[in-house]
């Protein structure tokens, strides 16, 4: 009798474990009309998916119906450059360096806070867990910089990156494929842009 209460109870626990592996399974899973607009903490985790994103190394200065060399803050603006970035310690910086060989550097702290867009657009299909949602996360910090750049920066001159990208409800650093990067303030105004790439 005990050996078939003991049976019995083992059949419940593999029931049970096979009933809720759909739901384990949809813990990533996206829903038609989901939207996520929200200011979080860049913990640890956050930080970790940030800074093992690569930038690809070319860089776009968008200039829209004008043209690049219209556009103020920044020294004989150039249409696009060469680009490297990284992390040092607490701090993004990006390198710059056009055709003729002009350069300038951009730099942030990382901040506490980051903003998440994250929203089901509406024209993708549902592939089986749910329609791939586009994705924003923004970290926007004071400007710094130098070289060509240097005109531009004063203060209360903001700049704020925006990794653009899509995927599920899980976030990670392989859903981001393109960056964009604006300058804000009372004394320049512009936004470069580029791709990001697979870290190997």
């Amino acid at each position: 009798m005990r050996g078939q209460g003991v049976v019995v109870a083992l059949f419940l626990a593999i029931l049970a474990l096979f009933s809720a592996s759909p739901a384990f399974a949809c813990a990533c899973c996206t829903r038609e009309g989901q939207r996520n607009v929200a200011t979080v903490a860049l913990d640890s985790g956050k930080r970790q998916e940030i800074e093992s994103l690569r930038f690809a190394g070319k860089a776009t200065l968008f200039a829209g119906e004008g043209d690049a060399a219209d556009i103020a803050g920044i020294t004989t603006p150039s249409a696009s450059y060469q680009l490297t970035a990284k992390w040092l310690d607490d701090r993004l910086e990006l390198s710059f360096r056009d055709q003729p060989g002009r350069t300038g550097m951009l730099s942030m702290v990382r901040p506490k806070t980051m903003s998440v867009f994250e929203v089901d657009p509406r024209d993708r299909p549902d592939r089986g867990q749910g329609p791939a949602l586009y994705k924003e996360w923004k970290l926007s910090a004071p400007a710094a910089g130098s070289g060509v750049f240097q005109p531009g920066i004063a203060p209360r001159q903001l700049l704020t990156l925006i990794l653009q990208g899509n995927g599920n409800s899980c976030t990670s650093a392989i859903d981001f494929s393109h960056w964009t990067l604006v300058m804000q303030g009372p004394k320049a105004n512009y936004t470069l842009f580029g791709d990001l790439v697979t870290a190997k």
